[in-house]
């Protein structure tokens, strides 16, 4: 195994309530939003040793994903920035990922599932 072996944690398709958006109406009433968040670190640890504490924990990423949902946010991207600061604060060894955050049955005149947005690092 190389010593050196990046990973990924992926929390696929999280669906949570929230109060994001520009209207009124999106923030009194809020909707359904779905999060995916991949997660690339040094995995080579957690791999050997089997221990908790040397990896990201999903569980605890899908909190920290939670507790920023709370908070509204006018824009997707806003959410999306705060979500990736929070989990890059808790865990510094995270060299990159991707955040996608979908609102489910946006309020637009039209029929679509989802509309979002979506970024790597």
């Amino acid at each position: 195994m190389p010593a050196n072996f990046i990973g990924t944690i992926v929390i696929d398709r999280l669906q949570l309530f929230g109060r994001h958006g520009v209207s009124p109406q999106e923030l009194a009433v809020g909707n359904m939003f779905e999060i995916t968040v991949r997660l690339r670190f040094e995995a080579s640890q957690p791999m050997l040793t089997d221990r908790l504490d040397t990896t990201v924990n999903y569980a605890e990423v899908v909190e920290l994903v939670r507790r920023e949902m709370e908070f509204p946010s006018k824009l997707l991207e806003n959410l999306a920035c705060r979500i990736y600061r929070a989990i890059t604060w808790r865990y510094p060894q995270i060299v990159g990922g991707d955040i996608e955050v979908f609102k489910l049955h946006p309020p637009i005149p039209s029929h679509m599932e989802k509309a979002g947005f979506c970024f790597s690092w």
